[in-house]
């Protein structure tokens, strides 16, 4: 097998020899262990599978099928003991004697077919596709963290193809879990005035994607903001999800633009509890509830400044994340609440808690998920991380859209033992970002040490994959712009 080594592709500290022309074959995220071929390719023809997962091979041939059609390969089934191997892992090897796949679980057998697909091509010379190939490659590969996932908001203008998309190419991407937030679409049936009247976020649109979800082997989290961001509405546009429409409400939010939950108010508890339950329900009772708590504004209903607001908080949180357990999930909230602001400790971090607050929940059950976010360029070390892990609160780090900052910030949850990755979308379901995102988030997750690069036009192809997947007909629902001219700020954006 011809390789050529190319330096900025050569992982001595994970012993990955990946060794791939860039303009020729492209699997993202970067695998642990691979040998590529630059010259030599192999047919996609038979696909021998070796796993302990009896439903691994229904779900090969099923989505062999869907992706290659009348060409797909045979799926032949191989025993072979896989009991060593961890539940992610998977060995792929192509040459000409055929394809073998070996992996314990179907999730590692998805992950082994997802490399497949991104480095196959269609047989050359010919008119129409007439058949397959792949770079004869020898892979052993392995996530570096347990969670790894992506948090996607549903706006009042996202259309459900767009959220379709983005927890596809998630899976794609070998990430397996997705935080999906309703910014005021969810349309509840216990609480039908909460939310804009026409929201896209309906039961049924729930269970359709959570469907294309497990199938694909990712989990869906919902969200609901149970403190702050309570307009269910971006701050700058002065909008209120629930109040513009419904004002008979306005005693379930502070008087000051209802930017927070009441929490003096017993009957937000009671809708909250509600709302919670209705949500997880509908998302599949998952391991995992998302309660948002971040940005939230000092108090100004004069119940709640009667008393310690730190009181308030403290017994809110807890009361929310008792309901929570209760249906046997475990709560996730972001940090910088919880962290003073002015607190020298945390300069160049993001902190915006009171004293009250900073102090006040170290009395939180140690069950709660801490996802501390911090968006910027790379720092050398992460002290909010390290500060909430030293505490003994399950960690995951948060990074949005820089490049560097996303690659330390993995680096830094492999090296300290933070429990994952869960990196932000907001409103970048589009453009140049969404392509940096999705492309550092999943390297970040899998294998951060690995010195990897975006293969020109890669994601624009792994896009479209995922367009033929969901058989897209309207040019808007293509590529990485609704437009092929978008909008001047959005091109530097």
């Amino acid at each position: 097998m011809k390789l050529r080594k190319l330096s900025v592709l050569l992982c001595v500290a994970l012993g990955c020899t990946l060794a791939v022309h860039a303009q020729k074959v492209a699997i993202h995220p970067t695998p642990v262990q691979c040998e590529i071929s630059e010259t030599k390719w192999v047919p996609l023809n038979n696909v021998v599978i070796a796993s302990s997962d009896k439903n691994a091979q229904e779900w090969a041939a099923r989505h062999l099928k869907q992706w290659y059609g009348k060409e797909a390969p045979k799926v032949v089934e191989l025993q072979q003991s896989t009991e060593a191997m961890g539940d992610e892992e998977y060995e792929l090897k192509a040459d000409e004697s055929g394809i073998r796949i070996k992996a314990k679980s179907l999730q590692g057998v998805r992950y082994a077919l997802y490399t497949l697909r991104q480095a196959a091509i269609p047989q050359r010379g010919t008119l129409k596709v007439e058949g397959w190939m792949v770079p004869e490659c020898t892979i052993k590969d392995r996530p570096g963290l347990t969670f790894r996932g992506i948090h996607i908001c549903w706006f009042h203008e996202t259309e459900v193809w767009e959220v379709e998309r983005l927890i596809r190419m998630a899976a794609y991407y070998k990430l397996n879990y997705a935080v999906v937030e309703p910014w005021g679409t969810f349309r509840s049936k216990v609480a039908p005035w909460y939310g804009w009247p026409d929201g896209t976020m309906t039961q049924r649109e729930i269970k359709r994607l959570k469907r294309i979800a497990d199938d694909l082997g990712i989990t869906l989290i919902p969200q609901i903001n149970v403190f702050g961001h309570a307009t269910a509405s971006r701050g700058g546009a002065g909008k209120h999800s629930t109040l513009e429409f419904n004002p008979k409400y306005q005693p379930l939010f502070e008087p000051l633009n209802g930017w927070n939950w009441c929490l003096s108010n017993p009957e937000t508890r009671k809708v909250l509890t509600r709302l919670i339950a209705e949500l997880h329900e509908a998302f599949g009772n998952p391991p995992y509830f998302h309660i948002g708590g971040d940005e939230a504004m000092p108090p100004s209903c004069p119940q709640c400044t009667d008393r310690p607001y730190s009181d308030l908080f403290l017994e809110h949180i807890k009361a929310m994340n008792d309901v929570i357990v209760a249906r046997g999930a475990r709560t996730m909230m972001w940090h910088d609440m919880l962290l003073q602001r002015g607190d020298e400790r945390w300069q160049g971090f993001y902190a915006n808690g009171s004293p009250e607050t900073a102090e006040g929940f170290r009395q939180f059950p140690r069950n709660i998920i801490i996802c501390d976010w911090f968006y910027d360029e790379a720092k050398k070390d992460y002290p909010t991380l390290d500060y909430f892990k030293q505490l003994g609160f399950p960690v995951l780090t948060c990074p949005w859209h820089n490049w560097n900052g996303t690659i330390a910030q993995g680096r830094h949850a492999h090296k300290s033992g933070i429990n994952g990755i869960l990196g932000t979308l907001w409103h970048h379901h589009f453009g140049n970002n969404l392509i940096n995102i999705f492309f550092t988030l999943a390297n970040a997750a899998w294998n951060a040490d690995s010195p990897f690069r975006l293969t020109e036009g890669s994601v624009q192809t792994h896009l479209r994959q995922i367009g033929w997947d969901m058989k897209t007909k309207n040019p808007r629902h293509t590529g990485t712009f609704y437009d092929e001219i978008p909008p001047e700020p959005f091109l530097n954006n």
